[in-house]
């Protein structure tokens, strides 16, 4: 029986009714094999006896003493046991809150083991948090003819707890009524546990057997032998769960075929001796890499994550232009309507040289233009649709759409993707991000899915420079922006509220217009957020992005898709509220010229940890790679930008074991390991395949001999 195959009622355990049963159900423990795979939070030291004095100086111990005294206090109207103990270097006081019944189960003259937290308090050493074991035959009122009272030391004490594990708990279960359950659930299943790991990867790890893993974990001798547990469990939990997921994309490729066309005009070439620059070492690799996948029998999926400015955008286009090149439409979708018409201003620019026919498909065109884009998509009139979610629409059918990028992915829901994939037929997905993912991430939630990074930016970029300052010195700051605009150059301001209100007094989009438009004049100054139209949004954008306003006053609004090279300064005020993700965003619309660009954070005080944590990785670093591996340090998986759904969808945060910031070693030997196993099973299908078809020649010739003969 392995391990996934343990099942067996919780209420069969002692001490385990219905009622603790129910209670469990909160610590996800439905069945034996889950409370086999609860892990202990942490280990206590009971494998040697110390002095009281000792225990409080080093917070917690294993004491061995004796009851001297019994006495109590109140506690409002509250009478709280305090049973006094002693040893040889001490007294202490065992502070019983709620646990009066102690005073029969402790008598006076008791002989003790005592585990607990103890500390110096009012004038005594006290533990409120202990747990105790009388030592039977040993009390100094019992003790033995010939034997001096005190004389309790002497006498042989049993084995020693060694170290015991701490559970996570809720309520109505306690340590011992854990401890208890899972002690009978080992004695009970190990014995017929068979390993659920091949013995070849146990021995190229060097990792225990599933059973020693599991007594390890739950019963260890040493901390080495518990970490050697917790990392076979790690290891298992990783293998098997990158296995499933290297299955489903095998079983996604077999069952959905994808034909490929030979090419019916050129588009690539055209497009490609017509751009004002050389792509870089990362474009030209990453396009390969979908290329080939292009020309695979099974259709493409793959994540495209570059930082802000690397060239997503036109590696993208030129892989849909082969698309294109072979009679297919694609399609390019993306969450704001505002980005929408950038990329497909963007889009008609490059990719002109190619002939390439392009619509806009949003939700706020009138009737008139939406039937005339849907009539012209459905007539395979248009080679690249661009739009936002509007490009799933109902009312909108695909002439035969063969090739879809979605940028921005985790702006889209799992759905909202599914249904635009559902216009096509088997169409290649390339998914885009300009929000970096760490590779421990990536290698978990996409772990289906093959992921192309470009990490060099375009030449002549200048490092942006990155620069603190507190509210209260802002004068300074607009000072500097001043003198930017003097110079001709724009400037964004990034506020994290459209308007006063709330319990902090925060600077907003709206009043911080109204201070700075005359501390800016003669500059023209516009104001950008949510809660505009759609329109009239754009509008504001285009004045600002053709040089007619000189500084735009926003919400991050902005942090996605705008593109004005000649910004060169950014201000993010109380860029502490701020996730580094969105900071990064936010920088990331200076520098894209060759102007030297700068982005001033200016912060409120007090400041928390975290927050002081984001600021000081944004000003000592510009690359989003190193970025997105700190958010993923201070903030954890299920926080950070855009992962919540993916990370809902993967599963990766109901690993019990597993966590893949510490665990990233495991997790690539792990992968590597799934590699092999599936190669191994493919060689072993091709033999069995070998076989069987010289088994049916042999039979073959065998009928023909008998033929002949008759």
């Amino acid at each position: 029986m392995k391990l996934p195959e343990v099942t067996g009622s919780l209420t069969d355990l002692p001490g385990i009714g219905q009622r603790r049963a129910e209670a469990l159900t909160r610590l996800g423990i439905t069945a034996i094999r889950d409370l086999l795979l609860h892990p202990p939070r942490r280990y206590e030291d009971r494998s040697r006896v110390v002095t009281l004095v000792e225990a409080a100086r080093h917070g917690e111990g294993l004491v061995d003493a004796v009851v001297v005294q019994h006495d109590s206090f109140f506690r409002g109207r509250e009478r709280v046991l305090k049973i006094v103990i002693r040893d040889g270097s001490s007294t202490a006081a065992l502070v019983c809150f709620g646990r009066s019944f102690l005073a029969r189960t402790f008598p006076v003259g008791a002989h003790l083991l005592v585990w607990g937290q103890f500390s110096f308090r009012h004038g005594e050493i006290q533990t409120a948090t202990f747990e105790a074991e009388r030592l039977p035959g040993t009390d100094r009122s019992g003790a033995a003819p010939g034997r001096a009272a005190d004389d309790y030391h002497r006498t042989p004490a049993p084995p020693l707890p060694g170290f015991v594990p701490v559970y996570p708990l809720t309520e109505g279960i306690t340590q011992p009524i854990l401890r208890t359950a899972i002690a009978a659930a080992l004695d009970r299943t190990l014995p017929e546990l068979e390993d659920d790991l091949p013995k070849h990867l146990r021995r190229a790890e060097n990792l225990p057997r599933i059973d020693e893993a599991l007594q390890g974990l739950h019963r260890p001798t040493s901390l080495e032998e518990a970490e050697r547990a917790r990392r076979r469990l790690v290891y298992a939990e990783l293998f098997h769960f990158q296995l499933d997921l290297a299955r489903t994309a095998l079983a996604r490729r077999r069952a959905r075929h994808r034909p490929r066309s030979e090419p019916t005009r050129s588009v690539v070439e055209p497009v490609r001796r017509a751009l004002p620059f050389t792509p870089t070492g990362d474009q030209e690799r990453v396009l390969k890499e979908i290329l080939a996948d292009c020309h695979a029998p099974w259709p493409m999926a793959r994540l495209l994550q570059g930082d802000v400015g690397s060239g997503k955008t036109l590696v993208a286009l030129l892989a849909a232009c082969a698309a294109i090149e072979r009679g297919e439409q694609a399609a390019l979708m993306v969450p704001t309507e505002l980005l929408a018409r950038q990329h497909a201003h963007s889009a008609s620019r490059f990719l002109a040289p190619g002939d390439v026919r392009i619509a806009l498909v949003l939700g706020n065109l009138t009737t008139g233009q939406k039937h005339a884009a849907a009539e012209a998509i459905a007539a395979g009139d248009v080679d690249l649709v661009v739009g936002t979610h509007a490009l799933f629409s109902e009312d909108l059918e695909y002439n035969n759409l063969g090739f879809v990028i979605i940028d921005e992915q985790h702006r889209f829901g799992v759905r909202q993707r599914e249904l635009l994939l559902e216009r096509g037929t088997v169409p290649d997905v390339l998914m885009m991000s300009a929000t970096p993912i760490p590779r421990s991430l990536a290698l978990t939630a996409f772990g289906d899915t093959e992921i192309s990074t470009i990490r060099e930016l375009p030449p002549g970029r200048r490092p942006i420079k990155t620069h603190l300052a507190r509210i209260g010195n802002e004068e300074r700051v607009y000072e500097f922006v001043r003198q930017r605009l003097a110079e001709g150059r724009q400037a964004y301001l990034v506020y994290p509220a459209i308007e006063d209100g709330g319990a902090r007094d925060l600077r907003s989009v709206q009043k911080m217009a109204d201070e700075l438009q005359p501390r800016l004049a003669p500059y023209q100054v516009g104001v950008v957020h949510s809660r505009l139209p759609e329109e009239e949004r754009a509008t504001v954008m285009d004045r600002f992005a053709s040089g007619e306003l000189a500084a735009l006053i926003a919400t991050s609004v902005v942090e996605v898709g705008v593109d004005v090279p000649n910004a060169t300064v950014i201000v993010i005020e109380h860029a502490e509220l701020f996730g580094l993700a969105a900071l990064h965003q936010l920088r990331g619309r200076v520098g894209r010229g060759e102007q030297q660009s700068f982005c001033i954070l200016v912060y409120q005080e007090p400041l928390t940890d975290d927050a002081r944590e984001r600021l000081r990785v944004l000003y000592q670093s510009t690359d989003g790679f190193h970025i997105a591996e700190e958010d993923l340090r201070i903030r954890g998986p299920g926080d950070m930008p855009g992962m919540q759904e993916t990370v809902r969808q993967s599963g990766f945060l109901d690993f019990r074991f597993a966590d893949i910031r510490r665990d990233m070693p495991v997790m690539i030997a792990a992968r590597e390991a799934v590699r092999r196993t599936l190669e191994g099973e493919a060689e072993r299908a091709a033999d069995e395949s070998d076989e069987d078809r010289n088994r049916h020649r042999a039979r073959s010739r065998s009928g023909n001999t008998q033929e002949e003969t008759r």
